[in-house]
């Protein structure tokens, strides 16, 4: 079987399922592009980041990994966020069991706009407004039965058949009768099922695929349709069951959201969601895409500076010739003055007495002849251009009879010190062009240096989704990010036997040391989850170097407030005693660990993926040295350029075979857990 490298609108109606299910109520935060490769970035309503990619007419779905970001963005990409940022997504819905995703979206106003993708004829993204007219398209084109056009109002494209979702079996026997031709094709061209479905509905029927509607007897008709509606069944009502199915040389060659007896025999691999089949399946063939091209572009930008030093250097073999070879001709001119100014002055000398140029260089042919030692080196006029022809070391050498003998010496001296002049400027190109060699090598040891493949990342666990470390002693401690993370620390992740930790000012964390076992929590333990609440609340921001915190048991903390009042979101109320840590420390350490992890989609390759870590100073004892101290200053750098400060560090201090990995590293995971403020590195180890 052909391997498959596009959505059927089967796929598109189980992952539309999926994408609704996640995003709505989402926000869409950016959006990018990168070849062919539309991505955004959505917040869920349950604060979650989803990457979401969509592949011209191939295919739309999450993404676990890490695809390069283009560093700016194209024009349409640019007019494309001025629509789609942060508008709140309300449904996402597949048009007519078509290959067409409709984002149903808000805006301020509350109006309700769309955002159209198109899984089909190369694809297309198109935004609409209230009145469904086009904003904006990423192509626009003329069609038989509609436009896309600005200012216009968008139209669906017409389904092919009738729709498979509410077809009976009446009509469905119509159809069978009048249109002859291979039962398959009849079902992909008049019910809009994809050539893999059809087969599978004749698989299921025991009817040959390719047998004539013409032949179909009434039992043969009954079974296709109790295989269409089992099929039907199976989409509408039956659980997903993703898969990637391999052939007999273990190749995969589709990704399907629910078994096929068609693939009864055939090795497969059951994945979790249709999602992560479908970014498994197809992250391969990014990969080939995105990245490989780059390794190419270097090898043919090196054969093409060879091919100039090549020529440069024939080049220059040339150019040495003709400087020897024009300073001979010259010396020997100088070394046969006499001689050859009586033969000017002879050949002058005939022409003016009367006689022609043919009759002269014939009579010189004939005392040549003679052996007359004076024209030894004559060889013969060319009156055309009035020139004589003399032999210099087997060369014929051109002088001008209307030049003096010094006069044809000195222009061939020229055409030496030209060809000098142009071999003493070929030096320094050849040294340039080999430089560029050089250059290009080094990049191409750098991109295979690189990660040649898209790398899916790691799962998170539950905690990381809040700011965490690992106390020294073993404990997790956890803090939120916000308002809002503060709240579901609160209501979810408090068991009785935690302690509980946050500032006697707002805008600082809730910190919870979690210790579900009961255990007795040490005082570095406690030390370390101050200094975590001092450096990430709003004393980072303004360049406090120490503050108090206080710690309290996990009953002694409510969302009860006293009557008549009322506690705003991540807020709490405090009961009974707070022992406090005076002087917790603001400073932290980031820390850079290459954790290795296991990737379907490369399964035969050790990846070591680079995770980072915030943590207070002291859990840094008994782990890798590999850190870098932070504190807060007032002058120091904001977080984007303290990411980036931070990468460059890290990544020269990386052994060479672990470059690759670190460089893999992105910037907005540095800044997600970095502390608000601006920062100084103090010190690296």
């Amino acid at each position: 079987m052909k391997k498959n490298i596009k959505f059927s609108n089967f796929d598109v109606f189980a992952i539309t399922k999926e994408l609704d299910l996640v995003l709505t109520q989402g926000k869409i935060i950016n959006i990018y592009e990168i070849g062919d490769i539309l991505i955004l970035k959505i917040k869920t309503k349950l604060n979650e980041k989803k990457i979401l990619i969509v592949k011209n007419d191939s295919c739309i779905n999450f993404t676990n990994y890490d695809y390069p970001i283009p560093k700016y963005p194209s024009q349409y990409i640019g007019s494309l966020r001025k629509l789609l940022k942060n508008r709140r997504i309300l449904a996402i819905n597949q048009h007519n069991f078509d290959r067409i995703v409709i984002f149903e979206l808000s805006n301020i106003e509350g109006k309700p706009w769309k955002f159209i993708i198109e899984l089909f004829n190369k694809g297309n993204y198109i935004v609409l407004d209230d009145k469904n007219l086009v904003k904006i398209a990423k192509r626009y084109s003329k069609y038989r039965d509609r436009d896309i056009l600005a200012n216009r109002e968008y139209i669906f494209p017409k389904s092919r058949g009738i729709d498979f979702l509410t077809i009976n079996q009446n009509d469905f026997n119509e159809i069978i009768h009048n249109f002859e031709g291979e039962i398959v094709r009849i079902l992909a061209r008049n019910i809009n099922i994809s050539g893999l479905y059809g087969e599978e509905i004749c698989h299921m029927a025991k009817i040959d695929k390719s047998k004539n509607s013409n032949d179909l007897n009434q039992e043969e008709l009954n079974l296709l349709f109790h295989a269409f509606k089992n099929l039907r069944n199976k989409l509408l009502f039956g659980e997903i069951n993703a898969q990637i199915v391999f052939n007999e040389k273990g190749e995969e060659i589709c990704v399907i959201p629910f078994e096929l007896e068609l693939f009864k025999n055939n090795k497969n691999k059951h994945v979790n969601s249709f999602n992560d089949a479908v970014d498994e399946y197809f992250s391969k063939l990014d990969s080939r895409k995105l990245i490989t091209p780059q390794d190419q572009s270097i090898n043919q930008k090196i054969k093409s500076q060879e091919k100039i030093l090549r020529n440069q250097q024939d080049y220059l073999v040339e150019l040495k010739i003709k400087k020897d070879m024009y300073y001979e001709y010259g010396d020997f001119i100088y070394a046969n003055f006499n001689a050859i100014h009586k033969l000017f002055d002879g050949i002058l000398d005939a022409k003016a007495k009367g006689y022609g140029w043919e009759e002269i260089n014939a009579k010189l042919q004939i005392a040549k002849s003679e052996s007359l030692e004076e024209l030894a080196f004559f060889v013969k006029i060319v009156p055309a251009t009035k020139q004589i022809v003399i032999d210099i070391n087997n060369n014929e050498v051109y002088l001008d009879l209307n030049k003096t003998i010094g006069e044809n010496a000195n222009l061939i001296y020229s055409k030496g010190k030209k060809a000098e002049k142009k071999l003493t400027g070929t030096f320094p190109a050849i040294e340039k062009t080999k430089n560029n060699i050089e250059k290009l090598k080094l990049k191409k040891e750098s991109i295979e240096l690189e990660v040649n493949f898209l790398i899916k990342k790691p799962t998170k666990k539950w905690y990381e989704k809040f700011r965490w470390f690992i106390s020294s002693d073993g404990f997790l401690v956890i803090g939120g990010r916000d308002a809002s993370s503060n709240e579901t620390i609160f209501k979810k992740y408090i068991t009785p036997h935690d302690l509980i930790f946050h500032t006697n000012f707002p805008g600082s964390p809730l910190t919870v040391i979690k210790n579900p076992e009961n255990k007795e929590i040490s005082e570095s333990s406690i030390k370390e989850a101050a200094d975590f609440v001092a450096s990430f609340s709003i004393a980072w921001k303004e360049n406090w170097g120490v503050v108090d915190v206080f710690y309290v048991l996990a009953n002694q903390i409510s969302k009860t407030p006293p009557s008549g009042e009322y506690l705003p979101k991540g807020s709490f109320m405090i009961s009974g005693k707070k022992s406090v840590i005076k002087d917790a420390k603001t400073e932290l350490v980031l820390r850079l660990e290459l954790i290795e992890i296991k990737d379907g989609a490369n399964p035969n390759v050790k990846i070591l993926y680079p995770q980072i870590f915030c943590e207070p100073t002291s859990t840094i004892k008994n782990k890798t040295n590999n850190s870098i101290l932070i504190k807060p200053s007032k002058s120091g750098l904001t977080k984007g350029k303290l990411a980036k400060e931070l990468k460059s560090i890290f990544l020269n201090k990386s052994e060479v075979d672990n470059k690759k990995w670190v460089k893999i590293l992105s910037l907005d995971d540095i800044i997600l857990i970095l502390p608000s403020g601006t920062s100084k590195i103090t010190e690296s180890s």
